[in-house]
């Protein structure tokens, strides 16, 4: 069918859609002539007229059936069975204003919820990860003998090995959950919330700083230290003070500079407000015992490498390491995982469950309302 004779058909199907009452009538008239006309026919060949109309009915067929079918082809049926729906669905609830106010109130209740938690899955599921090429990104864990899944995070000189024995990773970077940290200085005295990371960290990230810079390898934990605030901190405790690098305060009773300030949106893995990264160096004395496990490894996988290269490698690495240090890594093995996945994985156990089960009460109160009111509910 070409667009022309589809547009014609479609307005002649609109057009007796909007005279319903002059079609049934135009189709009344069409049948009882065609009726009339062979019932005449019958009584030319000699029948009389009680059995002319009886012959003619016989072979014509069922008459609303024949009405029924010619209204499908010249009409939108559907579309007229569901105004007819609508319309008795209106008439019901307007005569039961009690039910209509608790019809309104459910649905209100299981649309906003159901928004509500695709809003959260949309936000932690389905959208990528805010940094340069993240599915690149991976999560480095460390797995305990005979328990292949579990995912701890590594011992921090573990992680270090890696980063200097792997091939498959351009870079394994460092970092600790947020964790609230005492302020002190200015005469003020606060709780912030802090991540510790080691100094390849944003760079790992591709995030630069919108103000001053990140952390050189050099720069760790000491008796002072460099620390890089959020851009929220900077607008709470500087006022948004264009010159607050190189101002100090002391974080967990520890002389800090300030030499960054990292752009809006730029904030913690894990949710929730961030203040300052503080750097931590995973080469250092103190860590060489293997018994510091409160960093989470994320590494960044080299151009046209794959996750199951880097699965293989690293566990190549953890069985040397086990041989290097058997006291403390026997039996461990490491687990590469997609950052997002690592990260979020939890959102779709908690969140599928329960829009499931949010559509499963609207689907309840759809049932209980159709037995209540079955033209309302379409039962």
């Amino acid at each position: 069918m070409n667009m022309s004779a589809w547009r014609t058909k479609t307005w002649l199907r609109l057009k007796a859609l909007a005279h319903r009452g002059a079609f049934d009538r135009d189709l009344e008239d069409e049948i009882a002539f065609h009726l009339a006309m062979r019932e005449r026919k019958q009584q030319s060949l000699g029948l009389s007229a009680d059995a002319a109309r009886y012959n003619t009915r016989r072979r014509f067929g069922n008459v609303a059936l024949i009405k029924e079918d010619t209204r499908e082809m010249r009409t939108f049926t559907l579309l007229e069975t569901f105004w007819q729906d609508l319309g008795y669905a209106a008439r019901t609830l307007r005569k039961s204003p009690a039910f209509l106010a608790v019809v309104a109130l459910s649905l209100a209740l299981g649309i906003g919820a159901n928004s509500t938690i695709y809003s959260v899955l949309n936000a932690v599921l389905y959208r990528p990860l805010p940094y340069r090429e993240p599915n690149r990104l991976m999560a480095i864990s460390e797995t305990e003998a005979g328990r292949p899944d579990a995912e701890n995070p590594p011992a921090i000189a573990d992680a270090a090995d890696w980063r200097k024995q792997s091939r498959v990773f351009e870079d394994i970077a460092l970092t600790s959950f947020t964790e609230a940290t005492p302020l002190a200085g200015d005469g003020r005295a606060e709780q912030a919330r802090a991540q510790y990371v080691t100094a390849n960290f944003f760079h790992l990230l591709g995030a630069d700083p919108m103000l001053g810079r990140v952390f050189t390898a050099s720069e760790a934990q000491d008796l002072t230290q460099t620390v890089v605030i959020s851009s929220p901190f900077w607008k709470r405790r500087f006022n948004g003070d264009p010159g607050v690098l190189g101002k100090t305060f002391k974080v967990s009773g520890v002389l800090s500079t300030v030499i960054g300030v990292m752009p809006p949106g730029f904030g913690s893995f894990y949710g929730g407000p961030l203040d300052l990264w503080v750097p931590i160096d995973a080469d250092s004395a103190r860590y060489s015992e293997r018994k510091d496990h409160w960093l989470m490894a994320i590494g960044r996988l080299k151009p046209g490498a794959t996750r199951s290269q880097a699965q293989l490698e690293m566990g190549m690495i953890a069985r040397r390491l086990e041989q290097a240090y058997p006291v403390t890594n026997k039996g461990e093995g490491a687990k590469v995982a997609p950052l997002h996945d690592a990260l979020y994985r939890w959102a779709g156990r908690d969140l599928y469950p329960l829009f499931g089960a949010v559509v499963f009460v609207l689907l309840i109160r759809h049932r209980a309302a159709g037995m209540l009111h079955p033209g309302a509910a379409g039962s």
